[in-house]
């Protein structure tokens, strides 16, 4: 869609978020008058300012046509009424209305030009001393100097958000981009590598200046850490990654990088992202989260067990209730298990008696993923949120509105689903709880770790710090116990066995695609969902997609269409959200239905039911939606389907090991299709993983334990 740069006067503002500088306007065109309703992002908006917005008009599916704004320039005003408010506002004290009059009825319509142009021109103006001209002068030239600024860095590359985080970050942002301009890099969230290699290009910073190459060596490290999963990086590994320089110029770009905030160089170990404080306050945290508790008589808390087990016809066995008496001895516990193993069972007893015996706590449920989150409110009949929405996090900053200084008010908290939970978001939740907290996470040691840097709940576990059930006892005896069994199997490395809810269809890979159609065909696309490793490929889940689109949701001259590069979103279609959108409610890995498309020659917009609500998508379609007919296992973690198809090919078979398989069909809750070879699976499952993790979590939390205790 082409850009239009329209001048207008915003006359009214409707709305505006201070923080996110998103304003919703009233605009009326400066040569035809004409009244618009214009939306996007203003620094300091103020009415009666005229602007050059650029931009196109869009019809909102809820407010109807507006102007969406991608740039917006403060222009000199032009009109009577306009150039007196302009020079009787706050920006030129102790110019009145009067003196602004007078300044106009002088110089005429054009005074603003002129005193930008030919300052000295004031001197006809009658009545001026020397301090009001100077504030005159300064006033228009701090004016303009903005606009230079933005203009300039528009001319570098810059898109207008990334513009305005320097205006927000700094200020005088062009004296810092002087002085160096990578140092929006290292300070701002959301501010890239490469917009700063577009400020270093658009400077004409040499390229052998040392600056670059500490962003290089900075940047690198951020990318291995993401990759790896590990909360440092060793310095052989940067050097072999950056094998064209010597060890010397390796190590004074380190010793440069020093004093950056996030950066920590210890010993031979490099840490980014501020990992290695966000590690030591982790095991701060967890000792303040060491106290003695309230005692309970064991006689009283067996007693109300058995009225639990009585209410909801449930025998729980010998693990379960240590894992219930062990949190109600502990300010933290942990709770493992793999499939059908009673965790949840376990948390709705555990639930029942804090309301019991602590009739006025305040209990929260949370867990990693908005399903995950919507699974265990269901089951376990407690209010639920995902971590983020419950530390108020805010996807313009990436910070969060519950810390330190603003405290949940929680007694008892319980995480499900812990084995996601990365380094960074559990550093963000300890802080944000009181130290009366008592705490019980969840999760599956054999399953995926967090995507983020960390493997948290291992560390925790194998410290042997916190007391820990380990649930191993199968419950689910009906439909799909062949599910939990293979789970245990493959937990074990025992023989595996595909039974009661598990069949393995052994497929090559030409024939995967009419097989997975053949099994397909007769279930709800609701009730199933297709599970792979790998993106490309002839049966990679983009080709996948495509063809369960064409079984499921063909083309129909009822529906409406867009096309998105070489994808098509059609209405009905199955699709998953790629981000968090905490303003909506709704978390990346989401899945919904679009349920309406309007695809105009001025209007794009694409509707989703989420279930819980409706979002609608008006651009970066492809960046926020996916189709989901099959999906990643990655994506699939924290969630549950009554049928599951997971591809296993020798196509793909590096992606392969134990513990994405593990996680894979420990996602089924009835039915198991694994589709492929069967040596593939068979040998995969006995490779554990090449790269363990490596983290110094384990450590910091037994050198505090030392520490507090000697």
């Amino acid at each position: 869609m082409e850009t239009i740069k329209i001048k207008a006067l915003l006359e009214h503002i409707i709305f505006q978020n201070e923080q996110t500088h998103y304003v919703v306007g009233s605009f009326s065109e400066t040569e035809t008058y004409h009244y618009f309703v214009a939306a996007g992002t203003l620094m300091d908006p103020l009415e009666d300012q005229e602007y050059e917005l650029a931009g196109q008009y869009t019809n909102h599916p809820k407010y109807g046509l507006q102007f969406q704004i991608q740039n917006a320039i403060k222009m000199l005003p032009k009109f009577k009424d306009s150039i007196i408010r302009f020079l009787s506002s706050a920006d030129f004290p102790t110019i009145g209305t009067k003196t602004a009059q007078l300044i106009y009825d002088t110089l005429g319509e054009d005074c603003l030009d002129i005193i930008k142009e030919s300052p000295e021109r004031l001197d006809e103006v009658p009545g001026l001393n020397k301090k009001k001209k100077q504030i005159l002068r300064d006033g228009i030239q701090a004016f303009d100097q903005h606009s230079d600024f933005f203009y300039q860095c528009m001319e570098y590359g810059l898109d207008q958000n990334k513009i305005l985080l320097l205006e927000q970050n700094y200020a005088d942002p062009q004296k810092v981009l002087q002085e160096d301009c990578f140092r929006p890099y290292y300070e701002i969230y959301g501010f890239g590598y490469r917009s700063a290699l577009k400020l270093a290009n658009g400077l004409q910073l040499q390229p052998t200046d040392r600056r670059r190459f500490d962003a290089f060596i900075y940047e690198t490290l951020r990318q291995l850490t993401m990759a790896s999963g590990n909360t440092f990086i060793h310095f052989v590994t940067l050097a072999n990654q950056c094998s064209a320089y010597s060890t010397q110029v390796l190590e004074e770009s380190l010793e440069r990088l020093k004093n950056i905030s996030n950066f920590e160089l210890v010993e031979d170990r490099i840490y980014v992202f501020g990992l290695y404080q966000e590690e030591k306050e982790i095991a701060r945290l967890l000792k303040e989260h060491q106290f003695p508790v309230e005692t309970i008589q064991e006689q009283d808390l067996s007693h109300e067990l058995d009225q639990v087990e009585f209410r909801f016809g449930i025998t729980y066995d010998t693990q379960q209730k240590n894992a219930i008496e062990t949190f109600f001895k502990s300010s933290i516990s942990l709770l493992n298990g793999g499939p059908g193993t009673g965790k949840t069972t376990t948390v709705k007893a555990i639930l029942e008696l804090i309301r019991t015996f602590y009739a006025n706590a305040n209990i929260q449920l949370c867990a990693p993923t908005g399903r995950a989150s919507k699974r265990l409110s269901d089951l376990s009949y407690g209010d639920s949120k995902t971590i983020h929405s419950l530390l108020k996090w805010n996807k313009e900053d990436n910070t969060f509105g519950k810390n330190e200084d603003e405290l949940l008010d929680i007694d008892f908290l319980i995480v499900d689903e812990f084995s996601m939970v990365d380094t960074h978001l559990f550093c963000s939740l300890l802080k944000a709880l009181p130290c009366k907290t008592r705490i019980l996470l969840i999760g599956d040691e054999d399953q995926l770790e967090s995507v983020g840097p960390g493997k948290v709940f291992q560390d925790l576990i194998e410290t042997k710090i916190f007391p820990i059930t380990h649930l191993e006892k199968i419950f689910r005896q009906k439909n799909g116990s062949g599910i939990v069994t293979l789970a245990r199997e493959i937990r074990k490395e025992e023989a595996c066995h595909y039974q009661d809810g598990v069949s393995f269809v052994e497929k090559e890979t030409i024939d995967i695609l009419p097989e997975l159609q053949k099994i397909t065909a007769d279930l709800d696309v609701d009730r199933f969902q297709v599970l792979s490793c790998m993106y490309k490929g002839s049966i990679g889940i983009d080709a996948i997609n495509q063809t369960l689109q064409e079984q499921f949701n063909p083309f129909d001259s009822e529906k409406h269409e867009i096309k998105v590069g070489t994808t098509i979103f059609r209405e009905e279609d199955k699709v998953m959200l790629l981000k968090n959108l905490p303003e909506e409610d709704v978390y990346n890995g989401d899945i919904g239905s679009i349920i309406e498309i309007k695809s105009g020659k001025n209007e794009k917009c694409i509707s989703v039911d989420f279930g819980n609500r409706i979002v609608d998508f008006t651009t970066d379609f492809l960046y926020y939606l996916k189709h989901a007919y099959c999906i990643s296992v990655h994506k699939s973690q924290g969630s549950e389907y009554d049928t599951v198809i997971v591809v296993v090919d020798r196509t793909n078979i590096h992606m392969l090991n134990k513990r994405l398989l593990y996680t894979a069909i420990s996602r089924a809750k009835k039915c198991l299709y694994i589709l492929g070879q069967k040596f593939v699976f068979e040998k995969q499952i006995r490779l554990k993983e090449r790269r363990i993790r490596q983290t110094t979590l384990q450590a910091q939390i037994l050198d505090i334990q030392k520490t507090k205790n000697s």
